[in-house]
């Protein structure tokens, strides 16, 4: 499995949502990270009616303002292996 895909998988697994997230009507943007982000399908909180319960995401946008999205997409691999090799081990 190549790195890529496999850090992409762990992040999907891992309920961290990455995005790139328009700053201006220019073009710009950042990179933006939701932790919780698939399981409240990208709001900042959801009722789980299967659980009973809320379940609430946190947004955290990147300090680097990209000129467009073709710049901040190629950013995205180093920002899926830095998550997991961030948080892959913690237990």
């Amino acid at each position: 499995m190549n790195r890529l895909y496999s850090d992409l998988k762990w992040c999907i697994e891992n309920d961290f949502q990455v995005y790139i997230k328009p700053v201006t009507n220019t073009g710009q943007c950042n990179i933006a990270i939701r932790k919780g982000g698939i399981s409240t399908e990208g709001l900042p909180s959801k009722y789980n009616e299967e659980k009973g319960l809320t379940l609430y995401s946190t947004e955290t946008i990147g300090s680097v303002t990209y000129k467009n999205q073709k710049e901040a997409s190629k950013k995205l691999p180093e920002v899926y292996k830095y998550l997991k090799d961030t948080y892959g081990n913690v237990r």
